[in-house]
């Protein structure tokens, strides 16, 4: 075989390689992401029933007067009840630092070695914890400072806890993104407190529907009632659903839609590759058809190419998205305070990635395969691989490098849309990850800036002179008096045991306060003088779905019902579903108004005052309250990112192979342009000049597609943590990285076949077939 003819070979071996490596890479990008995905949405489903089910969750919790063991007893008895266990909650505070306190939820258990509802497992430590000990939730860890702890309950002295060990509770989010610590004792451990007796009656009942089990805790409200007992509230949950479950799944969704359209564009990729392979071979199949080849053997061939890349991909896409899955199934029980008790991954999520590996490239190569396969041989012998007429062929004032460069990329429109539509895709995807990011960094900013007060204190009983001392600290701009207390819709609310999930509360607003201002959605905000209005935040549509201004509410308010007119309602970031009404209408419902919240430069000096006043009470910082918003939802836009990345490199790559069979297109053409004096150099500035000139188009068409989809992302997002849109906010730190990127990349995309193009001579441009 002679030099030139052995070079072409090897060329040709090369070139297919590489084509079949980018094919393969892509495919196996595509199925990585939806095997991430589905993988970590199985684990997680599973293992998220599986932990919050093992605890028995109470069907509903009645908060009484008192609860002993002769009621229980009592109440085990009562037609649609399958199980009764007395408990309480109670809220308090413990010492993190000299002049620092931190909220502290005490479960209190009568009956460590018996739990029957609401249960939780042993970690470490004695079991029960020994009088004076408690044990604390493993998530809190970082919450609770090590060694003895200092207590304190709403009204009591301080006390010394020794923490005794840890347990595991699934039901309750992680303590570090509430902000608190959590501790279960006995109720010898409550009464050297200076605690009450239990309160708290979890049930479980016979029915198992919502309406079931709401039917069957308000006859034994009423029963209650009528044996002498208060009943201040009635908690029913969704039934046997985690907290997060709902949020989850559908982030998951979210997810899994961006994964299959990654999964689309490499299929988009092997279609190019595949068109343009057919393009090169065009008249081969002419000469295949013209020896006796039918369309179906033709097309057979290419059918089985391609099965064959999917086969390839599967072997590396589902080992990989496999194990990014089972990655992130970790961080999702982190976050969800979940034990993986198995990784295991379904059988149907490997079927569906060799199902998507192996038919998804093949049904959109179905068309250029057809297409090629149906070509009779006069059309292919005649075919020249290039159109003389584009639309870019009236430009006229550029150079005529650029001109060339902006000409061809062009010549083949179709494959200029698919090229643009998958490096499209991924810049997208990417600039609507940051984008979302700084809407919710946007939201946070402005539900932070809307509260003019740097710390709230929650006080066991009103103190006007405490509020004095605070006023004349140093560093105090301004402090307010507030009302605050729980409330209900109906006679049954959607509370967790946490107390936080599915809370309702009426807040009383001071008639001069200047230290919240929340924008109006809809209405008015409170006027002095409004003795039966109220004003809903964002959050009060979980309760209160279709309320709006005009409406009038019937809240309940330790069991006694009130009528309230709804005057507006308003946007707040980082709050429970609350109900605002003026301080004077909060305290002839509801009493003395004992909440401070304080403007201050040195939130230490006031916690000092706290301290030398011996005053019983709860600090929330607002720093805090950030913290405990941000950490909610960093994990979902690196999930985005990681996914834009993927995409972004199977945008590359259909850039590199829509190139390189563009380049093949136009060897002949190269030759023409050598022999009328082009040099290597121009070459190479032709076909970089078009690779860059598409990176460039695709930026700008990302940004473009980064409207709408930022915009969805942000509804969905906002709905679900806020009950409001996020802002749809352009980012121009995503907009400057991913010009970079597209930049970058189309000049890496174009940068081998250009200095193939460029290294061909005259003769070998020539004699190429």
């Amino acid at each position: 075989m002679s030099r030139p003819r052995w070079r072409k070979l090897r060329r040709d071996m090369a070139l297919a390689w590489g084509r079949t490596a980018m094919m393969v890479v892509a495919i196996a990008a595509g199925v990585t992401g939806i095997g991430a995905v589905l993988s970590a949405n199985a684990i997680a489903s599973r293992e998220i029933s599986r932990n919050y089910l093992g605890t028995a969750p109470a069907a509903a919790t009645l908060e009484l007067d008192r609860v002993d063991a002769a009621l229980v007893e009592q109440v085990r008895a009562h037609p649609g009840i399958a199980d009764a266990q007395g408990r309480a909650t109670v809220t308090a505070r413990m010492r993190i630092g000299p002049d620092e306190w931190r909220g502290l939820m005490l479960f209190v258990v009568p009956d460590f070695d018996h739990l029957r509802i609401a249960t939780f497992t042993r970690e470490s430590g004695a079991w029960p914890p020994p009088s004076g000990t408690m044990l604390i939730e493993r998530s809190a860890r970082d919450m609770v400072p090590s060694g003895p702890v200092e207590v304190r309950l709403p009204g009591g002295e301080s006390r010394t806890i020794i923490v005794s060990g840890t347990v595991h509770d699934p039901g309750l989010a992680p303590a570090w993104q509430e902000r608190a610590g959590y501790g279960y004792i006995t109720p010898q451990t409550l009464a050297t407190l200076g605690g009450g007796p239990l309160d708290e009656l979890k049930i479980r009942t016979q029915a198992t529907t919502q309406d079931g089990i709401t039917r069957t805790s308000r006859d034994l409200a009423a029963w209650l009632r009528a044996q002498g007992h208060q009943v201040h509230e009635v908690q029913v949950p969704p039934p046997d659903r985690h907290p997060h479950e709902s949020q989850m799944q559908a982030l998951m969704l979210m997810l899994l839609i961006f994964a299959v359209l990654g999964l689309v564009l490499a299929a988009i990729l092997v279609a190019t590759v595949i068109g343009g392979m057919l393009v090169q071979q065009i008249r081969q199949i002419g000469v295949m058809k013209a020896v006796g080849a039918r369309t179906g053997q033709i097309a057979g061939l290419y059918a089985v190419q391609v099965l064959l890349l999917g086969l390839a991909a599967a072997a590396v896409g589902v080992p990989a998205g496999t194990l990014a899955g089972r990655a992130y199934a970790d961080v999702i029980a982190d976050l969800l305070n979940l034990n993986l008790h198995s990784r295991a991954v379904p059988l149907w999520v490997y079927a569906t990635q060799l199902a998507a590996a192996v038919l998804a490239p093949l049904l959109v190569a179905a068309v250029p395969i057809r297409r090629a396969a149906r070509i009779t041989v006069r059309e292919a012998i005649s075919d020249y691989g290039v159109r003389p007429e584009t639309v870019s062929a009236r430009l006229t004032g550029l150079s005529r490098t650029l001109l060339l460069a902006l000409r061809n990329a062009f010549r083949r429109r179709a494959r200029l849309a698919l090229t643009l539509g998958l490096l499209s895709a991924g810049g997208a995807l990417f600039l609507s990850g940051l984008n979302v990011a700084a809407a919710w960094q946007r939201t946070v900013d402005d539900g932070m800036a809307a509260r003019h007060y740097d710390m709230e204190v929650r006080l066991a009983a009103p103190d006007p002179s405490l509020v004095e001392r605070i006023r004349t600290t140093p560093g105090v701009s301004r402090v307010e008096t507030w009302g605050r207390a729980p409330t209900t819709a109906g006679d049954v609310v959607s509370t967790y045991p946490d107390g936080g999930h599915g809370s309702f509360s009426l807040r009383g607003v001071p008639d001069d306060s200047t230290l919240l201002d929340l924008p109006v959605t809809s209405g008015r905000w409170l006027r002095p003088g409004d003795t039966n209005a109220v004003v809903l935040n964002s959050m009060a549509a979980n309760p209160l779905p279709d309320a709006k201004p005009g409406d009038t509410l019937t809240l309940k308010l330790d069991g006694r019902a009130g009528t309230w007119r709804v005057v507006g309602t308003v946007r707040e970031i980082g709050s429970p579903a609350t109900a605002y009404l003026t301080k004077t209408a909060f305290e002839q419902h509801a009493g003395p108004a004992r909440d401070l919240r304080i403007a201050t430069s040195d939130t230490a000096a006031v916690q000092r005052v706290l301290r030398d006043a011996r005053i019983e009470s709860a600090t929330l910082v607002t720093t805090e309250l950030r913290e405990a918003v941000d950490g909610h939802i960093f994990v979902l836009i690196g999930a985005l990112i990681a996914l834009a990345v993927l995409m972004a490199i199977v945008g590359v790559l259909g850039l590199t192979a829509a190139t390189g069979t563009s380049v093949v297109e136009r060897t002949r053409e190269f030759a023409v342009m050598q022999a009328i004096g082009a040099t290597p150099r121009t070459v190479l500035k032709v076909v970089l000049g078009e690779t860059v000139f598409i990176g460039l188009l695709s930026w700008l068409t990302a940004t473009l597609l980064a409207l709408p989809l930022s915009w969805a992302i942000g509804n969905l997002l906002g709905d679900l943590a806020f009950r409001t849109s996020l802002p749809l906010t352009i980012s121009p730190l995503a907009l400057a990285l991913w010009a970079l990127a597209a930049i970058a990349g189309s000049a890496l995309a174009g940068a081998a076949p250009a200095r193939r193009a460029a290294r061909l001579t005259i003769r070998q441009a020539l004699a190429y077939v």
